[in-house]
């Protein structure tokens, strides 16, 4: 037992000096003891697999906190149970295997063991130079959970922050840190764009899915629609799920844009506030919406009401502060946020899109040609990933609404009404070039778009041929 015990000393004294094989041999002789403990703590149905992983990672990250040496196995154990506790409360582990995997900070399955990776000279000067290039607010949070391995909690404690701060930090910057390590792990990456609204909740679903998988997926959320379509023509996305307005004015001033598919239709509202003496002006998301083209139609079937509104961009996350203010009486724009305005008693939805054109076309999904001529397999994965989403959200409504939830922080309440309403329609997606057409020709008669678009080499149905 003492040369067992002086054995264990060693090896732990060789893997906080950086030696991977002693951490390896660690994990060997631990491993197997660690499951059967992870086992007995976990109810029927969660993975001990998922735990002892997690709880390995968090043990190898502050490996160099651990005082004495001969106390390892005790407080190894209790880093397994804290993880069995946390997955059986529901609450996300302290450190993520599968949020580091997704930014890049660990190899793909079936490599070196991500200690391996984290180990290396190689590995710790890229996340370093990553880090610097954050902006310092990022930067400080970044290297205090995934360099030092502390919760989120603790960051929020050493910083002085609110934990909802440090994980909107982390949140942002994750994209960021992916994005710098890609290269290090010798790969591209498919970088997705979209907004936090119901319409886009197969490109929330997707990621889902696509975590652990080996789409190098890297999505990234937005608040301003104009943000969004300046990354994609800037070659800062390889693909955004965006409005059909704004897409054909970026391919008319030469941004080479191929439609692959429908992200949805219908979806969007037209709130209206409760307030007395509520402004007439109406909040729109963008100069060049779906919402423009679509109440410029409402004008012409309801002049005296509609017909000549004053008009106010305000992003869909702001539209609800924006008419508490009174800065705007109404507003139209994708759900759940006339959803979560009626919700919270501020206003009402007066008319939902699909009454004033059933079935129209809004978002799509728009790649940069060049990237889907070098990577088609890697769109068409894309592509499929985003159908067996749908496929999901039609069979499982709570299932979505949870998922926009974790993504985008609206309540998982509102956004399940949305989808028990069928306020929003994931059916028929392959493009359609007439629809497109009929669309465009609309957009150019209310004046969204200056000029007809030409649309010859934009509708691209190969990459969907199952929709």
């Amino acid at each position: 037992m003492v040369v067992m015990r002086r054995s264990m000393v060693a090896l732990l004294e060789k893997a906080q000096a950086g030696d991977d094989a002693a951490w390896r041999s660690i994990l060997d002789r631990f491993s197997p003891w660690a499951l059967n403990l992870a086992r007995r703590r976990l109810p029927r149905g969660l993975p001990a697999e998922d735990a002892v992983q997690e709880a390995f990672l968090a043990t190898f990250l502050k490996l160099g906190d651990l005082r004495s040496k001969e106390a390892f196995p005790s407080w190894l154990a209790s880093i397994i149970v804290s993880q069995c506790s946390r997955m059986t409360s529901g609450l996300p582990p302290e450190v993520s295997l599968a949020r580091l995997d997704v930014c890049g900070l660990l190899p793909r399955a079936g490599q070196s063991d991500p200690e391996d990776a984290l180990q290396t000279g190689e590995f710790l000067a890229a996340f370093d130079a990553a880090l610097k290039e954050l902006p310092a607010h990022l930067r400080d949070v970044c290297r205090l959970h995934y360099r030092h391995g502390m919760s989120v909690p603790e960051v929020a404690l050493a910083c002085a922050l609110p934990e909802g701060t440090v994980k909107k930090r982390l949140f942002t910057a994750r994209p960021l840190l992916q994005e710098r390590l890609a290269h290090f792990r010798g790969e591209g990456l498919f970088r997705v764009g979209y907004m936090p609204v119901s319409d886009h909740l197969l490109a929330m679903c997707a990621d889902h899915l696509a975590r652990g998988r080996n789409l190098p997926l890297h999505s990234r959320r937005y608040l301003s629609w104009t943000a969004l379509a300046g990354d994609l023509e800037r070659g800062r996305l390889d693909a955004a799920f965006i409005m059909a307005p704004l897409a054909l004015a970026l391919h008319q001033s030469g941004t080479k844009l191929l439609y692959v598919m429908d992200g949805h239709h219908d979806g969007s509202s037209l709130a209206v506030s409760r307030r007395a003496g509520r402004t007439r002006r109406l909040g729109l998301p963008c100069e060049r919406s779906t919402h423009r083209v679509l109440l410029s139609r409402l004008g012409q079937q309801q002049p005296t009401e509609y017909g000549d509104l004053p008009t106010l961009v305000v992003n869909p996350s702001s539209a609800i502060s924006s008419m508490r203010q009174n800065a705007i009486g109404s507003f139209f724009c994708a759900e759940p946020w006339s959803a979560k305005c009626a919700h919270e008693g501020i206003g009402e939805t007066a008319i939902r899109s699909r009454d004033i054109l059933p079935g129209h076309l809004c978002c799509i999904l728009a790649v940069r040609r060049g990237f889907a001529e070098r990577q088609a397999h890697v769109v068409t994965d894309y592509v499929r990933a985003l159908l067996t989403a749908r496929d999901r959200v039609r069979r499982d409504p709570a299932w979505g609404a949870r998922i926009q939830a974790a993504s985008t922080g609206i309540d998982e309440g509102v956004a399940r009404i949305v989808l028990e309403q069928r306020a929003i329609s994931f059916d028929d997606l392959a493009p359609d070039a007439g629809r497109m057409d009929d669309f465009a020709r609309m957009a150019l008669d209310s004046g969204v778009l200056a000029a007809p678009p030409d649309l010859s080499g934009f509708v691209c149905r190969d990459l969907c041929a199952s929709a």
